[in-house]
Order: C-alpha cells, then structure tokens, then sequence
C-alpha cells in the first residue's frame, strides 16, 4: 500500500541470517514472511497469477469432469529416500495429496517439472529423472465443475421420481 493516498505507508525490513533462515519485512515488530529450511510462511493473502475474464480468451468448460475426476486417487503416502535426498522431505511425516503422474493423465495443464529438478529459466530436468510437481490450486476449477454436474444428476433424479 505504499504511496497510495489514504492508506497508511508502511516499509519492510529485509533480515537475512544464514543460520535462521530468511525474514522478508517486519509489520508491527512480526514477520510478514519467512523461510526456514524449506517451509515459506506468509502471514496475510498470497496473491498470484490473474482471473479477470477481459484477459483471456478460447473460454471453454472443463469437459467430463467426472471421468477425468475418476482416474486421479487421493492419497496418503511417505517421502521416500530419494526425496529425502532430493528435496529434504521428511520421510517419518505420513503426507496427503495426488500422484502427478495420474493429474498429468487428466490435467496436463497444471503438471510441471519439480522446482528442484528443473533447470532454471527452462523446462528441462536437472537430474534427466523428470520428477513432477502439481498446482495443487488449479485442482479447483475441475471440483467445481465435477459438483456442478453431481448436482445436475441429481436433479434428474428428482425430476424422474
């Protein structure tokens, strides 16, 4: 909000430390955002990406949501060594998500190489391995429309009563 009339001017500190990580800013004496080892905390909204309707075109639905729904298992699992290795993951820690390989069947859009395995300012893999990663936010828009046609079968079921 810096520089805006009527709204209060804040500044933020920057703090680096090798050892505790790192502090982006201090509001009111508390951290606005912080990494330690390889969790990024933010307090406040994180904003990213834009959905506003005049910048985009070739707007179509997300087609059979339900079949493409069904291919992809939520799942519980623990990191494996080569995680551990790779990207630090505590393997002890039991984890829940999706597994890239079925999101990418469905979604390709939304599956990338991992941020650890990709060559910065390219797509390609760092280790040749091809290890994914999905937008896990981008799931959302494919729920939505998997409850919108739920809810038209079931007013078909009412309806045929």
């Amino acid at each position: 909000n810096c520089g805006v009339p009527g709204l209060e001017t804040t500044t933020r500190t920057i703090v680096n430390t090798a050892v505790d990580g790192f502090t982006w800013g201090q509001y009111n004496g508390s951290n606005w955002a912080t990494l330690d080892g390889t969790e990024l905390s933010v307090v406040g909204d994180v904003v990213a990406n834009t959905s506003d309707k005049r910048l985009k075109k070739n707007i179509v639905n997300i087609d059979s949501p339900l079949e493409k729904i069904n291919k992809i298992n939520g799942v519980y699992f623990n990191w494996n060594e080569t995680a551990q290795e790779l990207n630090q993951k505590d393997t002890n820690k039991r984890e829940v998500g999706f597994i890239a390989q079925e999101v990418q069947s469905v979604l390709p859009e939304i599956v990338s190489l991992a941020p650890f395995d990709k060559i910065e300012h390219t797509n390609q893999s760092k280790s040749g391995e091809n290890y994914l990663t999905i937008q896990y936010e981008k799931m959302v828009p494919l729920l939505v429309e998997c409850i919108k046609e739920l809810k038209k079968e079931i007013e078909e079921l009412k309806n045929n009563k």
